[in-house]
């Protein structure tokens, strides 16, 4: 798993044909039930939802592929096929953005995040996982990771939107549709809320829609223990030793590196 820090959020993937896989039913974006929540009403409405789901897939929109200096843009909940909800807390330079405080959302929203009971859906769950925890959130029961199940099946493109085309017949929104690229590429608290709601709930309602899929496909290949037992519960391993780093031993490294010396020498003189 150690190639994940080396992945980008937002992977590129080529086109490529739809493929016949498992048969799942799924809502494309364009018949799907979007919504963005804006007021602490509607935020309460999601909790209720999000209460009464037995999982959720989430999705994270920031500033920073670096997600230990990432700023959280908005973050999208998917508790159904075609349902998904869109919190903004960090958009800016549109006049006067209907959001709620950053620290509100955070509040209520660490406890789904952090409750174990409902199962978490993700696609690099890792990222927006490192993301949350620099808020304070400790997400729990990370149980499907997209692109970790993508490449245990030997995908080439491991991107959501390859996925989305080459698994469901879904063609999404890239992202440069949003924020451009090269020179001319803006943050994406630079883009309009309705525009980044719609872009964030089909990443997060496609990650459900494709879990679903993909775990299928995982038992057809007698892949699945190892995808639940080794490579999901090494997920959080890795993010507490990319947030925390390693302890070494340091006297001890200094008496191994001795002794390989005196076996090197031994070595060399035979």
């Amino acid at each position: 798993l150690e190639f994940f820090s080396l992945l980008p959020k937002l992977p590129e993937g080529e086109e490529v044909a739809p493929e016949t896989t498992a048969q799942v039913k799924t809502k494309p974006p364009s018949q799907a039930d979007y919504h963005t929540v804006d007021t602490t009403p509607a935020l309460d409405e999601l909790l209720n939802r999000l209460s009464a789901a037995k999982s959720f897939a989430f999705d994270l929109e920031t500033t920073s592929l670096n997600a230990m200096s990432a700023e959280m843009v908005g973050i999208s909940l998917s508790p159904a096929p075609g349902e998904a909800y869109y919190i903004p807390v960090g958009h800016v330079g549109w006049g006067q953005v209907e959001q709620l405080p950053l620290k509100q959302v955070i509040e209520r929203l660490k406890p789904p995040l952090e409750d174990a009971t409902p199962a978490k859906l993700a696609h690099n769950g890792k990222y927006d996982m490192t993301v949350l925890a620099e808020y304070g959130v400790t997400v729990n029961n990370l149980s499907f990771d997209t692109m970790v199940a993508a490449y245990l099946l030997g995908e080439k493109s491991l991107g959501l939107k390859a996925l989305a085309f080459s698994k469901l017949g879904i063609e999404m929104t890239p992202i440069t549709a949003l924020i451009g690229s090269g020179a001319k590429q803006i943050s994406m608290s630079l883009v309009e809320v309705n525009r980044a709601a719609d872009y964030s709930c089909a990443d997060a309602d496609i990650t459900g829609q494709l879990a679903e899929l993909l775990k299928a496909e995982l038992h057809q290949q007698g892949l699945w223990q190892l995808f639940s037992e080794v490579e999901m519960p090494l997920v959080p391993v890795l993010l507490h030793m990319e947030r925390n780093g390693v302890a070494l031993d340091t006297d001890l490294l200094r008496q191994m590196s001795h002794r390989l010396g005196e076996q090197l020498l031994k070595l060399e003189a035979e």
